[in-house]
């Protein structure tokens, strides 16, 4: 489960010394929370671990597909019943590579596709609460679709869950248990007190006395500028620069001869609304994330202006460095 980072909820706030071991599949050995990170802002860490290990399932069920000259597969987050179907195409060379070969360029593309289609995912959940989705049928979770640090977090996840996979010293588990410290290192994570204080800051900067719950909002998911940006709290940390992160790319996957097609077949009630804004007609049964998901986003932030949701301004607020 991830947290809410508000003061107004029973939040879980930690520190880096708090983070435990990573474990894929059933993290007992696991400390979840929210930590505040000075270049970062608030990270979720549940959200990073589900990212990272998707991004690792990806990679593996990506390979597999590659190495088999598969042309169609498909995957599903497991707490929802969306579809993500793969058609592929392959280079006319690929068939005729060496074993060896077709070894290492796979790695290297499904790298990539593990990242790409993870990030996808979890931006379409995140689409999918927005309208009303609930992973589990009793609890809304609208309070919580696009918080300030969910996309930062999940794309973060989907970075050091590649990296992890990638590492050939470590295992997975342990890759990641290093990885997400020196990230946490490298963001400059705060004390337990300042990630509340910050928490507090926003409910103050946001509320205008009537509304109970904190309002702001991040839908940033890269698609202006290809990064996304987290939101930091002005007068907190102000020393340190805002670091952004580009979102995953398909860039070797192309450069090889690769090409894809990816569709998201919604199966979820609360879909139909989102269905209606892309095909009004009628007419359209699935989602094309490069050309949808910009789409849904503006019909959110729309929706947030009607609402009174604030939407965050990262970049109005300090120095911007944009890590490759």
């Amino acid at each position: 489960m991830g947290s809410y980072p508000a003061s107004s909820f029973p939040s879980h706030f930690i520190d880096i010394n708090g983070l435990g071991n990573h474990a894929y599949g059933v993290g007992l050995t696991e400390h979840n929370g929210i930590i505040y990170t000075a270049s970062g802002g608030h990270i979720d860490i549940a959200h990073l671990r589900i990212a990272a290990d998707n991004t690792r399932w990806l990679y593996n069920k990506s390979k597999y597909h590659l190495l088999n000259s598969d042309k169609d597969f498909y995957f599903k987050l497991n707490v929802e019943p969306s579809q993500y179907h793969v058609t592929l195409e392959y280079p006319d060379y690929w068939k005729n590579l060496p074993k060896e070969s077709r070894e290492i360029i796979a790695d290297k593309v499904s790298c990539e596709m593990g990242q790409y289609f993870t990030f996808t995912m979890t931006t379409w959940h995140e689409v999918l609460t927005w309208f009303g989705f609930k992973c589990l049928f009793f609890l809304p979770e609208k309070a919580s679709a696009f918080s300030w640090e969910d996309i930062y977090s999940n794309l973060l996840g989907t970075r050091l869950g590649a990296t992890a996979a990638e590492d050939k010293q470590h295992g997975y588990n342990q890759a990641m248990t290093i990885l997400l410290k020196n990230e946490m290192q490298k963001l400059e994570a705060q004390p337990i007190q300042t990630a509340r204080l910050a928490a507090k800051m926003v409910k103050k900067k946001s509320f205008d006395g009537q509304q109970n719950l904190d309002m702001t909002r991040s839908t940033d998911i890269g698609q202006y500028d290809g990064y996304v940006t987290p939101f930091v709290l002005p007068g907190v940390c102000e020393y340190a620069p805002v670091k952004s992160y580009p979102v995953p790319s398909l860039k070797f996957f192309n450069a090889y001869g690769f090409s894809m097609n990816l569709e998201i077949e919604p199966k979820e009630f609360e879909s139909a609304k989102i269905m209606k804004i892309l095909y009004p007609d009628g007419s359209g049964k699935r989602v094309y994330p490069d050309k949808h998901l910009p789409l849904i986003i503006r019909y959110i932030e729309n929706d947030c202006a009607k609402q009174g949701f604030a939407l965050t301004t990262a970049k109005k607020y300090a120095k911007v460095v944009s890590a490759k």
